[in-house]
């Protein structure tokens, strides 16, 4: 049977695929959502700085999709967060995997310096093919949720929303605490929204702590993106106050039942922070980076 690899034929066929797979832990990405209506409004609304028709390649067998490839592209720091691979189970040990990637590669490879695969632990098979394209682990993350069922006694004492006023020690502690992360300090501020929303902590004019949430009611998902509590207020519970808020915040959408975050796997004291709050482990991944330069040395 003749297999066709080109551009999307119908987005909304795709994300049922995506979120078919991306179910499994064996074919788990990190970067994809697992709802259907989920993945669709991010392919048409959100999804890299590139057309979806260059920045993403799907294997078709007949109508049928059997294998896709995707990269969320950020051309400000010519990097990709890839979604995949994603090959059904029918042709794992065939050249497909290889095929999608050098067609999508193909349209992009000027444009990208560095490839990120996060990866479920489970999913060997997309693990395997990062590592034959010489890509190296460069850390484990674990992904939690809490449930509104389950949701502990809220601690709101001197939690406010942020303000201006607060502009630079923001951008100070966010640039301690995270680096190298996707969203910098301007970026969070610019994505404020009535559903994205920042809260912060304060003591004598100082900022002591923030919290960084953002709510998708209409897919019943919220999330806690970036929590930070300044080196000289630890211990102090402030962390677990900003935590249990951004969670009753989150939960006051109806739709939303579960909220979810992502912590690396060597920073054990916020795992027993995030789990005294009643967050439980759903996924262990791996990060998996292809930087072609280094690559080329």
């Amino acid at each position: 049977m003749k297999i066709i690899i080109e551009s999307p034929r119908n987005t909304k066929d795709l994300a049922a695929y995506l979120a078919k797979m991306n179910t499994e832990t064996s074919y788990h990405i990190g970067y994809c959502g697992e709802a259907k209506d989920e993945i669709y409004d991010t392919l048409t609304s959100d999804f890299s700085d590139i057309d979806l028709a260059n920045s993403f390649m799907v294997a078709y067998e007949k109508e049928e999709i059997i294998g896709a490839i995707g990269l969320d592209i950020d051309l400000e720091d010519r990097s990709a967060e890839v979604w995949g691979p994603f090959v059904s189970e029918a042709f794992k040990q065939t050249d497909l995997v290889n095929g999608l990637w050098e067609k999508v590669t193909a349209h992009t490879s000027s444009q990208v310096d560095q490839y990120n695969f996060f990866l479920n632990l489970e999913n060997i098979y997309a693990k395997e093919f990062a590592v034959s394209l010489k890509g190296e682990a460069k850390g484990e993350h674990t992904v939690l949720i809490a449930r509104k069922s389950e949701s502990k006694k809220v601690i709101d004492e001197g939690v406010v929303d942020y303000n201006s006023a607060y502009a630079e020690g923001f951008a100070e502690l966010h640039g301690q605490a995270f680096p190298s992360t996707y969203y910098s300090a301007q970026t969070i501020l610019s994505r404020l929204s009535e559903q994205n929303q920042l809260f912060i902590t304060t003591s004598d004019e100082q900022l002591t702590g923030y919290v960084y949430i953002e709510a998708e009611p209409q897919h019943g998902e919220g999330s806690i993106e970036y929590i930070a509590v300044s080196n000289q207020f630890h211990r102090q519970g402030i962390g677990k106050k900003l935590l249990t808020f951004a969670l009753d915040r989150l939960f006051t959408y109806e739709e939303i039942e579960e909220v979810s975050l992502c912590v690396d796997n060597e920073n054990e004291k916020a795992i027993r922070l995030y789990q005294s709050a009643g967050f439980k482990v759903k996924h262990e991944l791996v990060h998996v980076k292809i930087d072609k330069k280094a690559v080329a040395l």
